[in-house]
């Protein structure tokens, strides 16, 4: 079977070729990529994307992949015509049996909606634009979004008041796109009852991720941990993903706890005025003596913070499934996780993790507190979150979900009209 993939990012033989060092957004995509091939007999084509990529085709490692050039600085969330023919012209070149378009937030999967090509085309649903613009800017008030922001961002439509405006772009492509397309992938109860409010007629296949091979070693364990240390992976990337409450959490606990260290991976730099923000909020709250700035970190490097760390905090507002959480239950490490979006799909309350309401700094705090009081919860919710895990990103179970997805859709002489297969979670 052949198979073209349509990818809102390159993945990282593309990025290589282009001169980006590859990060850790998307990389479960590569992974499901190797392990198709080799067991799900399956031939893959790569198109995508981006703003400041260079046009580009190769092939590397039995993969062609097509790049399609975007000015720099392009919305992501741009729809142009002459990309959308692009794409078009594609197919029609690689004539390939089935399309599989991961994301449903930019232009690819129009192709399908709009019925501007005749191949059966599969929509995996990553994250919903739509549904995280009401908690876009978390819990910042008016006056500290605008303290987000520096004279620079503003002047040159960068910052979060801009990217917000591009949130606006993308969560319209995402409804026309959820509306109208036929074929799915999802992951979670929210994902799947978001489309079934809007497109009840719709297939709907369910997909796990196949996470990095890193995070399938060995396991977590309590006696080897940094006693009283908190670990966020996504520091830097905008308030809907709740590091301020996670920052007034870590006050509370430190009144039980002195030596609690919060740990932040990610890009928090010193430039954005978004960054600025949170370090000042740090400064305000006392903890800049209790913060460690860990930068970017490759997969052995988020592998080993994991390890160390004696908990891992998911303060967000939406998310459909992060990976970061994923990443951290595969590895062991207990988790407390905000009740929002799809990650109750994720976690079974007080069994595999611990979840709060979003936007809950107490409750958080509490919880946090739960883990490092408790060495028997901390391992037993270490232990469920490890084994639940496992069982849900095993590659052999997740390349069949595929398969059957691909063999549905592709196999069917009336496009996907009848199908309603699906796996609950």
């Amino acid at each position: 079977m052949r198979v073209l993939w349509f990818t809102n990012a390159p993945l990282p033989a593309a990025q290589i070729r282009q001169g980006i060092t590859p990060g850790g957004s998307g990389q479960w995509m590569t992974c499901l990529l190797d392990h198709l091939r080799r067991n799900g007999g399956v031939e893959v084509d790569v198109v995508t994307a981006h703003p400041g990529l260079k046009e580009d085709e190769f092939s590397a490692n039995g993969v062609r992949h097509v790049v399609i050039a975007q000015p720099r600085f392009d919305s992501i969330f741009e729809a142009r015509q002459r990309d959308l023919d692009r794409c078009v012209e594609l197919v029609q070149r690689l004539n390939p049996d089935l399309v599989h378009v991961h994301g449903s937030e930019r232009f690819f999967g129009l192709l399908a909606t709009r019925e501007m090509i005749k191949v059966p085309a599969l929509i995996s649903i990553q994250g919903l634009v739509d549904a995280c613009l009401p908690v876009f800017f978390g819990s910042l008030s008016p006056r500290e979004i605008w303290e987000s922001e520096t004279w620079f961002e503003v002047a040159t439509r960068r910052g979060l008041l801009w990217r917000y405006r591009d949130y606006l772009k993308g969560a319209a492509l995402g409804r026309e796109i959820l509306a109208n397309g036929k074929a799915f992938m999802g992951r979670t109860d929210w994902d799947r009852a978001h489309l079934a409010s809007v497109n009840p007629g719709a297939a709907y296949f369910h997909g796990d991720e196949i996470l990095r091979p890193q995070f399938y070693g060995p396991r977590w364990e309590l006696n080897a941990c940094d006693r009283h240390s908190v670990i966020f992976t996504n520091a830097g990337s905008e308030p809907r993903r709740g590091i301020e409450v996670l920052v007034d959490a870590m006050q509370i606990v430190r009144r039980e706890f002195p030596d609690a260290e919060l740990r932040l991976a990610g890009t928090l730099g010193n430039r954005r005025g978004y960054d600025r923000f949170l370090r000042r909020r740090i400064v305000q709250a006392g903890l800049e003596n209790s913060i460690r700035y860990l930068g970017f970190l490759n997969a052995d490097q988020m592998v080993e913070q994991l390890r160390c760390a004696h908990a891992f905090a998911l303060p967000s507002f939406m998310e459909n499934s992060s990976n970061s959480l994923c990443e951290a239950m595969l590895a062991g490490l207990p988790c407390a996780a905000s009740y929002a979006g799809g990650i109750p799909s994720l976690i079974d309350h007080e069994r595999t993790g611990l979840m709060f309401p979003a936007g809950d700094a107490p409750l958080l705090a509490e919880s946090i507190q739960r883990i490092f009081r408790d060495d028997e919860l901390a391992s037993c919710l270490g232990r469920s979150a490890r084994a639940a895990a496992s069982e849900r990103h095993a590659p052999a179970r997740i390349v069949a979900q595929v398969m059957q997805a691909y063999e549905t859709l592709a196999g069917s002489s009336q496009g996907v009209q009848h199908v309603s297969y699906s796996e609950s979670r």
